[in-house]
């Protein structure tokens, strides 16, 4: 069954076993780093300021348990979770990347739980936040995209969206080249009018100057 199914099912019954979501206990992480081969890092030119990085909605899928009325719509939903996602974006991976500085303030992003995986010290905060590397320069997207699939109960409101998540970044350490890629899926539920990530399955891959560390988180 595909993940995204599985994502939305535990979405399903979380929704009818409890009357608030709860995260996920269990939480796998593993990490691998392969030894650089011999390259020669190219030289850089100056470019073109690059236009602004943010995720865009690649598709917008609805699940519903009724017949979901002509007139309701659900822009405000796929609209709140993009916004969710390019906050994220901005905050723990392209502001470290450009500064090598740390990432800024994850707590309005996720739920409790999951906040407190990601926080400073948390086990998986490296799959999430791009820190503790020199400064990136001309950070690129190559790719920055968001299938949202969303889950609605029989009154026809949304109660959980899954992002699946497809980011490459490039970019240069000191003319030696950096590849970010990120790809998974995040769950997302609404807390008042803000969407917050509960629950992830994500696999990161860092390529700086040929030496290659794979970082996969599931909760």
């Amino acid at each position: 069954m595909p993940r995204r199914t599985l994502l939305l099912v535990a979405g399903l019954v979380l929704l009818s076993g409890c009357s608030k979501p709860t995260s996920h206990a269990f939480t796998t992480q593993t990490s691998t780093t392969q030894s650089p081969a011999v390259t020669t890092a190219a030289p850089t030119m100056p470019s073109p300021r690059a236009a602004p990085i943010t995720f865009t909605g690649d598709a917008f899928d609805l699940h519903a348990g009724t017949e979901v009325p002509p007139f309701r719509s659900y822009d405000a939903v796929w609209s709140g979770v993009l916004d969710t996602l390019n906050r994220y974006l901005e905050v723990a991976v392209l502001t470290p990347l450009r500064t090598g500085g740390p990432a800024g303030d994850l707590r309005p992003l996720f739920t409790k739980p999951a906040a407190d995986r990601v926080m400073a010290g948390g086990p998986d905060r490296f799959a999430f936040i791009d820190e503790n590397l020199p400064p990136v320069s001309d950070v690129r997207k190559e790719a920055a995209v968001a299938g949202l699939t969303g889950l609605a109960g029989a009154d026809g409101v949304m109660s959980v969206v899954t992002a699946g998540l497809d980011l490459r970044l490039i970019g240069h350490i000191n003319g030696a080249p950096v590849t970010v890629v990120r790809t998974g899926e995040l769950v997302l539920m609404p807390e008042g009018r803000t969407w917050r990530i509960d629950a992830y399955d994500m696999k990161v891959v860092r390529r700086i100057a040929g030496e290659i560390t794979t970082t996969t988180v599931r909760s």
